[in-house]
Formats: structure tokens, C-alpha cells, sequence
């Protein structure tokens, strides 16, 4: 069983969950996830993938939508145990409207099942995928013509604005100060840099669409406004915390992270920090 970091370098024996639950909990996930959907407009009637649907937080926001008499929701997920949890939460929701399957996106063009979508939605995930137009030509691939492609994401270049440089730059000082207090018989290993941090810009994302046979249909940077609480649910995820402090043993990253952003809102007297959210909607050429 894993260790758990409870703070100034103890540990517990204790599992600790280094999902994106607790993140995805929050409110503004919802909305920004809601947005997207009703920016998609999709049909009760239509067959619809929700791809990294994780646990199944934007799942049933598509059952939502598509109710009706034919349609249809497949949800896949690479990740056993999310697969799992998705399809527990989900349990309650009429069997035919929902199917699960354990699948990466880079091989979506390979499953049987999933033919002519009427659309695929990739919600808080294409910032972690290495090759992009390969996920991107899976995706043109089994959609119909016309058929509809919608991602969003929080961890691109311009999801920090200018004025809020000052709070990151706390952020990450504190956490290493700590880190270096409280873990001083801990050295931290070299690593190649993380997928989580290699971000790119909306225009590059308008291009990679354009050259995958996709047309941009919406395109839009919405502000939310995080609170302390949502940091610090956000330095618990496992791939969050080990791009923001490389080389750290995770326990030890999402405790000196969690600290440290506490540090940083008081230091700076903040209740909020604002942080864009890309919705990007577009359509198979």
C-alpha cells in the first residue's frame, strides 16, 4: 500500500486517491464542462463518445442531451479503475443509453462499435496526449460527415493570464522552499519534461484541426475564477502534481504544492485566481 504525505515530511500507510475526483467536483468544472456540451448542440437521437470520459463527469451531461429513440452514449477510458468508477456512478442510468469501453484514443479507429459518431467530445484531457493528430485522425475517422468534434482544456499557453504570473511564481517558490525545509534527505530526479507541461497555443490547436480534415466551428477562452480550495484539489492529481514539481516523489509533490498554494493565496491576500478555460468546437470536413 502506498504511503500518504500528511504534512512535514510524516507519512501514513494510508491509500491516498491521486485522481481528478475531488477536482472535478467543483462547480466550475461542471460549467465549463456544460458549456461545451450545449455549445455542441447535439440531437436526442444521435451516438455520441465521450473519449478519457475518466469517472464519468461529463458522461451523463451528454445523457443529457441524447435521450432520445436511437440515441446513444459510449463512454471510453483507457484507465481500468476509472472505467470502473464511471460505470458504477453511472449505474442508475438506463442501460441502453450508455455503453463502456476500455480503449485509448489513438486506437479509437480500431473498435467495431464505434462507427459513423455523430459526435465526440474529449473534455479536460487533450493537453496530456503526446501525439495529438494521431488522436485527432482516430477521431475524424469514425465520425460521419458533418459529424461534430468538441474538446476543452484549462492547461494551455494563455490559460494564465499576465496579472496572474505573481500567484504561480509564489506558488511554485513556496512549494520548493518547503520541499527543501521539510524533505531535505530527499533529491529530486532528473526528468525528461512532462507531457502535462508541454502546452500549446489555441491558434496551434486551430491549425492541428485544419490539417486533421476538421473545420473550426467555435473557438472561445472563457475566464473562471478558481478558489484555494480548487488549487489545492488540482496539486492532488497525479498528473498535475508530478508536471508542476518533476522528479519529486508524488506524495511529496501534492503535499509541498497544497502547502504551498495555501501560502501563496495568504501571502498575496487572494480568494480567487482567475484561469481560462478553451472550449473548442468543430466538424468533420
Amino acid at each position: 500500500m502506498p504511503q500518504q504525505v500528511v504534512g512535514k515530511g510524516e507519512v501514513s500507510g494510508e491509500e491516498e486517491d491521486y485522481s481528478l475526483k475531488r477536482f472535478a467536483s467543483h462547480p466550475f468544472y461542471t460549467a465549463m464542462n456544460r458549456r461545451l456540451v450545449k455549445l455542441c448542440e447535439l440531437q436526442p437521437w444521435w451516438r455520441v463518445v465521450d473519449l478519457g470520459c475518466g469517472i464519468g463527469a461529463v458522461t451523463w451531461l451528454l445523457v443529457e442531451e441524447v435521450c432520445g429513440d436511437g440515441g446513444q452514449v459510449i463512454a471510453i477510458e483507457p484507465l481500468g479503475e476509472a472505467l470502473e468508477e464511471a460505470r458504477r456512478s453511472l449505474a442508475h442510468l438506463p442501460k441502453v443509453a450508455v455503453r463502456f469501453l476500455k480503449r485509448r484514443g489513438e486506437d479509437l479507429m480500431h473498435c467495431a462499435s464505434v462507427r459513423s459518431m455523430d459526435g465526440v467530445l474529449f473534455c479536460n484531457a487533450i493537453h496530456l496526449v503526446p501525439d495529438k493528430s494521431l488522436v485527432l485522425q482516430n477521431i475524424h475517422a469514425v465520425l460521419r460527415p458533418g459529424g461534430v468534434f468538441a474538446f476543452n482544456s484549462a492547461f494551455f499557453e494563455g490559460a494564465q493570464s499576465a496579472d496572474t504570473f505573481p500567484f504561480y511564481t509564489a506558488w511554485i517558490r513556496h512549494a520548493l522552499h518547503i520541499f527543501k525545509d521539510d524533505y531535505p534527505d530527499i533529491r529530486r530526479k532528473k526528468e525528461g519534461k512532462a507531457q502535462a507541461r508541454i502546452l500549446l497555443t489555441p491558434e496551434e490547436y486551430r491549425q492541428l484541426l485544419e490539417d486533421e480534415g476538421f473545420e473550426l466551428e467555435y473557438l472561445e477562452l472563457c475566464p473562471v475564477e478558481l478558489p484555494l480550495e480548487g488549487f489545492e484539489d488540482i496539486s492532488g492529481y497525479e498528473l498535475f502534481a508530478r508536471g508542476a514539481l518533476p522528479g519529486v516523489p508524488l506524495a511529496v509533490a501534492v503535499d509541498c504544492l497544497k502547502r504551498g498554494v495555501a501560502e501563496a493565496f495568504r501571502d498575496l491576500n487572494l480568494t480567487s485566481v482567475t484561469r481560462n478555460w478553451l472550449q473548442v468546437v468543430a466538424v468533420k470536413a
